[in-house]
């Protein structure tokens, strides 16, 4: 019997639908937001991610915990199957979740026998029957180097400082043939000169042409990057950040904070009409400084960005900018 891992429900949805006789191991959890910091056993981070996810609004602290708890409970259990198949995607959502699951698998105690291995730049809970089938002649044994890059850049990932995974650009990360793209967008996610993200930074200009709701905001967004990420609930919580600073870049946004179960006060935030502020068109303009006006307080990987500990990076020549 399989043991088969993949990114979340919609996928596992797609695999569960077309391999017969396997167990669906969804991964759950958006690793490009909130804290990734280093600690000594699985159980630990899945306890301050569950913290995380709670508080974001995204269901029940014990709802979020006990799912989580029971998918690493999954993953103790890979043991006791034939085969171990990953299946994971080429964005940076499935990118760090690949990660995360081989490195685990790199250590001593968890190797499995049977460790396969599909990659694929499709989005798997969109596929049919018959593609899925298709995609499964991609399956392939995960090699030692596979497991190796994976551990390092998971570490990198997790460090104190973006510093180790700015510097994975400097290896070969071809054995993991997605991973590069990935750590570059990643390294989009911290505060420019400006002090955007570039995903902030996407929102404003969709705001400048004219768009002006929250959900053709989200899908406008979504068509800008070569490999879709986002999900809908966090792109709302990025809006959140924008339209409720101290200095706010963006107007009009009714109902905010986005919480999911929300009835009248979803339906506002999703009707909402939304402008630029003054103060946000100077920024996108490259004016002002978002981060010299706003609090920073959010977590990157393992980096905590404060205003004291305001890493940023120049995507133009692709170098990290250390706090002054």
């Amino acid at each position: 019997m399989d043991l088969v891992i993949t990114n979340g429900d919609a996928a596992g949805e797609s695999l569960r639908r077309t391999i017969t006789g396997a167990e669906i191991l969804p991964w759950r959890d958006v690793l490009h937001e909130g804290p990734v910091p280093l600690t000594q056993t699985l159980e630990e981070l899945t306890a301050i991610r569950a913290d995380y996810l709670a508080r974001r609004g995204w269901g029940s602290h014990e709802e979020i915990a006990t799912n989580l708890q029971a998918r690493d409970r999954g993953l103790a259990r890979a043991g006791t199957f034939d085969r171990v198949v990953l299946w994971f995607e080429h964005d940076l959502y499935d990118q760090l979740q690949l990660l995360q699951v081989l490195d685990w698998f790199a250590r001593e105690e968890n190797r499995h026998r049977a460790l396969l291995l599909v990659q694929t730049s499709e989005f798997l809970g969109r596929q049919n029957e018959d593609e899925i089938e298709a995609l499964r002649a991609l399956e392939a044994a995960v090699t030692p180097a596979q497991l190796e890059l994976a551990a390092k850049a998971w570490s990198a990932y997790r460090a104190k400082t973006p510093e180790p995974w700015r510097a994975l650009l400097q290896e070969d990360l071809s054995s993991l043939p997605f991973l590069e793209p990935a750590v570059r967008r990643m390294l989009e996610e911290l505060p420019g000169p400006d002090g955007l993200s570039r995903s902030e930074r996407q929102v404003l200009a969709a705001l400048a042409s004219g768009i002006t709701t929250p959900p053709a905001l989200f899908v406008a967004v979504q068509r800008t990057e070569p490999a879709v990420f986002m999900a809908d609930w966090s792109f709302f919580g990025l809006l959140d950040a924008l339209a409720l600073a101290r200095v706010p870049l963006v107007a009009g946004l009714d109902g905010a904070p986005f919480r999911p179960a929300n009835g009248p006060l979803l339906s506002s935030y999703l009707h909402s009409e939304l402008r630029m502020t003054a103060f946000g068109r100077s920024v996108l303009e490259g004016n002002a400084d978002h981060a010299a006006e706003n609090k920073i307080d959010r977590w990157w990987g393992g980096t905590h960005l404060t205003r004291s500990n305001l890493w940023r990076f120049d995507a133009e020549w692709e170098r990290l900018i250390p706090p002054p």
